[in-house]
């Protein structure tokens, strides 16, 4: 033991450089080791009912959730609306704050909010506009910008005289 602390005290520089190497290696595994955590492709669910039914000339409100399901985080959430039949998408409110429109993206309807970190869910308000009495199909797509990140919810519904 005493040996040991002379040898600390004939070499106080390599006993620095050590210190202060393993400061910094412990600084680089803590930066980039959460880093791996969180890599892989982003999945999101879109969980929620589509009604069976939507009054003609009325506004139609769909309420879903999406859940992001992966390790990375969503840099862009988005719900992506293909429509047919007497519907027409107006806008979106994401967690109950962000109200967006949807934007005609050829031919895929789309509204886009902030940021979903990863194991986190967000509660999502869809606005449509009932047209005409007829049959409406109404397929919903969670999305990460650009990307669709998971499956579709998809449903039938019926535009009805009030």
């Amino acid at each position: 033991m005493g040996s040991i602390r002379r040898w600390f005290k004939n070499n106080p520089r390599t006993v620095f450089l050590v210190v202060v190497g393993v400061v910094l290696l412990g600084l680089f595994l803590g930066v980039i080791t959460p880093l791996f955590a969180t890599a892989g492709p982003a999945m999101a669910d879109i969980s929620g009912v589509i009604p069976a039914t939507a009054t003609a000339d009325k506004r139609l409100e769909v309420d879903v959730s999406i859940d992001n399901v992966g390790d990375p985080v969503i840099g862009q959430v988005c719900v992506g609306a293909l429509v047919s039949g007497p519907l027409t998408p107006v806008d979106v409110i994401f967690q109950n704050i962000d109200k967006e429109p949807f934007v005609d993206d050829q031919g895929t309807w789309k509204a886009c909010g902030g940021e979903l970190t990863s194991q986190s869910s967000a509660p999502v308000q869809l606005f449509f506009q009932a047209g005409a009495p007829g049959a409406a199909q109404l397929v919903l797509s969670p999305m990460n910008g650009k990307q669709t990140v998971g499956q579709a919810l998809t449903g039938s519904l019926s535009v009805q005289n009030p």
